[in-house]
């Protein structure tokens, strides 16, 4: 199929990690924690805005929350599930809390996601809104983790 994420990146054109995402049961309990033991600041939360979603190439009903916190060129974004299907509620199932992926904000995403197909890389969930569009790559078992491509006007923190 592919060889690793360092292939990836060069044949997708990545920039350098613009996100790492983290999913978690409960966000306040987490944003709690970061506060309080790594001395992180305050997060923005941000209202769910996806009107189209798409789990595993089916429209889908489904809701989460997100809260993000800057880490200089880096965001951090917690993700609680709420409701429906999603690639998060899997994780949680299949591993529980923690590292989900990491995320590059990109130009032409429909571009680079036609480049992933061509190489065998499965879309596993997208989601659109009026700010963004992004996509999560099925590249957990050949790199570890799960490729996000992210394409919006300007970053959440």
């Amino acid at each position: 199929m592919f060889k690793d994420i360092d292939f990836i990146k060069e044949k997708l054109k990545l920039p350098n990690i613009t996100q790492i995402g983290v999913v978690v049961k409960n966000i306040d309990k987490t944003k709690s924690f970061y506060k309080k033991y790594l001395n992180f600041g305050e997060f923005v939360d941000l209202e769910f805005p996806f009107t189209e979603i798409y789990y595993y190439g089916n429209l889908v009903e489904s809701k989460w929350k997100m809260s993000f916190y800057s880490l200089g060129p880096i965001e951090f974004e917690l993700i609680q599930p709420i409701y429906g299907h999603t690639i998060y509620n899997d994780f949680l199932k299949k591993k529980g809390e923690g590292l989900h992926h990491i995320g590059f904000d990109v130009k032409e995403i429909e571009e680079k996601l036609y480049i992933s197909e061509k190489m065998g890389i499965k879309i596993l969930q997208s989601q659109k809104c009026k700010e963004a569009y992004s996509a999560y790559l099925d590249t957990e078992k050949e790199g570890g983790l799960i490729i996000e491509l992210i394409q919006r006007e300007r970053r959440r923190a």
